[in-house]
């Protein structure tokens, strides 16, 4: 396809005269601009078509926000192509040139990270603009303090952490973005409450609550303003907003007190445990984890219930959904457990207190009991009630004098904890610490833990080795959606 002088003067001649008068300008302009614009698009379609692409990338002042001409390019692809290739538009391609120097720029200078996470709490969003761009806008990056790489046992090729895409779905958008604004004031009182720098708070607090609210109302009005919006993404992008305002782990006092209480009632659960016969006990050890996953300070029916009444391991394993539960493969697991021992596994944790020490640790001790080799992966940094993996190597001889096995297998190697290179309360595996990739190599099971991780993300996915995935669902409109009840 050629875009010629001689075409678009033809074009010129026949509206020339009398009939010149009834024809806009701006009817002109649009005319030449769906010309140009599909013209660039059959071009763009031919060398894709060429090298067998199924997604062009397209950028420059030309496109830059510009409403009339992304619509135009991408129908012009979409209908070259019959629907087999997709045109996609960068949220700040002004910056693609300076960010690629400067990334090539640094290649030999081993100093320098590689690794590079949008910061949406200072970056611009993208606006549509028929007219002009902004003049300036802002992209921050933050350099991430280790590589991250693609989760090597991932059996999809085209791996999608999200369970929902809320660009696509608008009811669904607009109960997430209001969960996130109704439940500002009581997020905000958790945070005043456990913050351990107490240096002008309220202001902080105040400033994060109106930067956050900012951020809600864009996403509602233009839900792709940070690109793909997803539940991970709403809260990734509240982490940063707290960070922004000195909010580096409002959460670590609870963590603190949860851990502590934990602890003292570890040596009684484990001692029901140890009275239970061997297929009992398999059953209670999930059920324990599915319980002890319900201290999540994430979820806003969690945090709802714990201001009414405190809620100890006891109740929370018994308000678990009685079996069948909604996903339900126990027999399966059991049957598992009896065929052949497991060399190794890596288990993605969650929460702190109940969660880790009485749902996790009681299932690493069975674990390694039965001689396997357990690695246990935590956030890198902290988010909500998270366990980090520096608090979980502080915790775990902490456990070892309540529990031998534990003791043995730490002292030993055998029981070790890694960082996953997140501090999100979900987990998106394109993006994983190298020592994670390191500890798949000789790995027979992974075991992915919590709701976040195990069903707002991961929920789909399917690995190249056997996986265990265990959550409890604590949010209404999941269960709707999921057609179960609570903490199913």
């Amino acid at each position: 396809a050629v875009v010629s002088t001689q075409s678009t003067g033809a074009a010129r001649s026949r509206i020339a005269g009398p009939a010149r008068e009834q024809v806009h300008d701006a009817d002109i302009a649009k005319s030449l601009l769906h010309l140009i614009s599909n013209g660039i698009g059959q071009i763009a379609f031919l060398h894709a078509n060429l090298y067998g692409c199924e997604r062009i990338i397209f950028g420059g002042f030309f496109i830059r926000g510009k409403k009339a001409t992304m619509h135009t390019i991408s129908y012009a692809i979409n209908y070259w192509s019959k629907g087999r290739v997709q045109a996609l538009f960068l949220r700040h391609e002004g910056y693609l040139g300076a960010v690629g120097a400067y990334m090539k720029g640094t290649e030999s200078d081993e100093s320098v990270g590689k690794n590079y996470g949008e910061n949406f709490a200072f970056s611009d969003s993208f606006e549509v603009n028929e007219v002009m761009s902004k003049a300036l806008e802002f992209l921050e990056l933050d350099r991430l303090d280790q590589p991250l790489v693609k989760f090597p046992l991932l059996r999809e090729t085209e791996y999608q952490a999200d369970l929902i895409d809320l660009t696509l779905d608008t009811a669904a958008r607009h109960y997430w973005l209001d969960i996130f604004k109704d439940g500002l004031e009581r997020f905000c009182k958790v945070i005043r409450d456990g913050e351990s720098n107490r240096n002008h708070i309220d202001r902080r607090i105040s400033f994060f609550k109106k930067k956050f609210l900012e951020c809600l109302a864009l996403l509602r009005k233009n839900p792709f303003a940070y690109g793909i919006l997803t539940v991970r993404t709403l809260l990734d992008c509240r982490e940063q907003f707290l960070a922004e305002f000195d909010f580096y782990d409002p959460y670590l006092k609870f963590k603190q007190e949860e851990n502590t209480a934990a602890l003292a009632a570890l040596p009684a659960r484990l001692e029901v445990l140890e009275s239970l016969q061997w297929e009992d006990r398999q059953t209670e050890l999930i059920r324990g984890i599915l319980g002890g996953n319900i201290f999540d300070w994430g979820s806003s029916a969690v945090v709802k219930l714990n201001e009414s009444k405190t809620i100890d391991f006891g109740e929370a394993c018994r308000m678990v959904q009685a079996r069948p539960w909604f996903v339900d493969h126990l027999e399966h697991w059991v049957k598992r457990l009896r065929r052949s021992p497991i060399r190794k596994l890596l288990l993605f944790v969650d929460n702190s207190g109940a969660d880790v020490v009485l749902g996790v640790v009681p299932f690493v001790v069975e674990m390694l009991r039965m001689g396997s080799e357990v690695v246990l992966a935590a956030n890198s940094r902290p988010a909500l009630n998270d366990i980090t993996a520096h608090e979980l190597r502080v915790l775990l001889p902490q456990i070892a004098p309540l529990a031998p096995t534990i003791a043995e297998a730490w002292d030993t190697g055998r029981l070790r904890v890694v960082d996953n290179g997140s501090g999100s309360p979900c987990l998106d595996l394109s993006r994983v610490s190298q020592h994670v990739a390191d500890e798949c190599a000789d790995c027979d099971l992974i075991v992915i833990e919590g709701m976040g991780r195990a069903v707002h993300t991961n929920f789909n996915c399917t690995f190249a080795r056997e996986s265990l995935k265990l959550a409890v669902i604590k949010n209404k409109w999941l269960c709707d959606q999921f057609n179960c009840p609570m903490f199913a």
